[in-house]
């Protein structure tokens, strides 16, 4: 919405609070201040029972977070008829709507939510009809509706630009360095089947081989082309024939019949074939699109982080796999292009870029978000893998020695902060808690890998665990 809307939207927020008296505005606030844990707890109480809430709501993420957000949203939208900040009320709606679009919620579960706070307003003053006048009652209702539609508005506003970005990436993801890509794939593919078939021919007992879809392949395909090709029959077949080859696997290695052992090989090698021939269908058209690239690394750029980011989330709570976020930033960069010149300072930025590739498997991101500044996105990783991986890029480029066009030689470090995905379906409160990670790193020493730890109150309170 443009300011010329929300300056309408706070008019008209004005406006109804003008049909009502004084008493009716104060008397429907303290109502509201009196029975906001209640409506609270009708609220959440009702969207647990809707199936299509459970992937947004849960107990904890209710009791944790969710109901004191609530609780401030009613008490803030009811005193705006006493102290009279319109634009602020209007402002306020503006940014819940884009925080529901952000994380998903669809918007007729948020007006259901609504529709079940009025209900129980109506309940509460069966019980006692002289809480409110009809007035101040009549008043309640404006007010919740009013806050929906602007909800609403800003919800479809943010939603279509966010549908705009995401058919742009698939179309950038799908020809992105595809030649490359597709080729390392192809053998990361072959290398798994290799390695099994070593463990079953050389007569290995219980052996264990990782899954297909925990592959270097199965998580490239898995979280990257596959967006890249949403919606294609190719695209879900290798999904499924990469799933089918998991169960095969497993039943192989618990196989002892040599006969049952050859032929459960062969249908796996088969099921492959048929995988890399439907990877060449897909990668008809090799082109690269650059403008989702930072030309002086080649990492991606902050156009696409957000689609991505938010994706990642959004797999990892449906299927409750593990998810780590590193934010890197070059310490004393400025110092480096006073000393050596910018040219040295683009040199020290590529060399950060090289190391974090470095340690990245092909399913993950790895991004320039600003000057000096990276993202490193790490799907399918727990907290001891996340740091494993911090502190060799850390290690790396501290040991690390860089030669100007001139012959100086000179030495860079890097801060890293690290979060883990706490089941927050925000995708904005897990960069801020690797953002906080990384400052925390820079305010205790520099050049080390700070790992946020959230308390129960995430919002408010982090301890970090500094690993030097």
């Amino acid at each position: 919405m443009d300011n010329e809307c929300m300056d309408m939207l706070a008019e008209q927020w004005q406006q109804i609070c003008q049909n009502y008296s004084s008493d009716d505005l104060l008397h429907a606030f303290q109502f509201i201040q009196d029975n906001a844990p209640v409506l609270v707890e009708e609220f959440y109480k009702q969207m647990l029972l809707e199936k299509e809430s459970a992937e947004f709501f849960s107990d904890d993420l209710i009791q944790q977070r969710l109901r004191n957000t609530l609780h401030q949203w009613l008490i803030e939208s009811f005193s705006v008829g006493i102290n009279k900040h319109f634009l602020q009320a209007v402002q306020k709606q503006h940014t819940v709507g884009h925080v529901h679009a952000r994380v998903g919620i669809p918007g007729w579960l948020i007006m259901r939510g609504i529709r079940e706070i009025n209900r129980k307003i109506f309940e509460l003053l069966a019980e006692n009809s002289h809480l409110l006048t009809l007035s101040a009652c009549s008043y309640l209702m404006q007010i919740t509706s009013l806050a929906t539609e602007i909800m609403c508005r800003s919800y479809e506003a943010r939603t279509a630009k966010n549908q705009e970005i995401k058919h742009s990436y698939r179309l950038f993801s799908a020809m992105q360095d595809v030649a490359v890509q597709k080729d390392k794939q192809r053998g990361s593919l072959l290398d798994w089947e290799n390695e099994l078939m070593f463990k079953v021919f050389s007569g290995q007992e219980n052996f264990r081989h990782p899954m297909l879809s925990k592959s270097e392949f199965g998580l490239w395909f898995i979280h990257k082309a596959s967006y890249a090709f949403t919606g294609s029959e190719q695209a879900q077949l290798i999904i499924d024939r990469i799933y089918e080859v998991d169960k095969l696997n497993q039943v192989l290695a618990e196989s002892s019949n040599k006969e049952q052992k050859l032929e459960l090989i062969q249908h796996i090698r088969e099921l492959n074939r048929e995988v890399q021939h439907l990877i060449d269908q897909l990668f008809q058209v090799a082109e690269y699109i650059e403008n989702g690239n930072d030309s002086l690394t080649q990492l991606l750029n902050r156009r696409y982080l957000n689609t991505i980011v938010s994706r990642e989330i959004t797999y990892a709570r449906q299927n409750r796999t593990p998810l780590a976020l590193l934010a890197l930033d070059a310490d004393f960069f400025k110092t480096i292009n006073d000393k050596f010149g910018h040219a040295a300072g683009d040199l020290a930025l590529k060399f950060i870029s090289e190391n974090i590739q470095k340690y990245s498997r092909g399913s993950d991101y790895a991004f320039r978000v600003g000057g000096e500044e990276f993202l490193l996105l790490l799907v399918d990783t727990d907290q001891q893998r996340a740091l494993g991986i911090a502190e060799n890029i850390r290690k790396c480029i501290e040991s690390g020695l860089l030669t100007t066009a001139q012959g100086i030689q000179f030495k860079c470090t890097v801060s890293i902060g690290c979060a883990i995905y706490d089941g927050h379906p925000d995708y904005q409160k897990f960069m801020d808690s690797a953002d906080a990670a990384l400052y925390a790193a820079k305010n205790t020493g520099r050049n080390r890998v700070y790992l946020l730890k959230n308390g129960p109150d995430t919002s408010t309170k982090s301890a970090g665990v500094p690993m030097a």
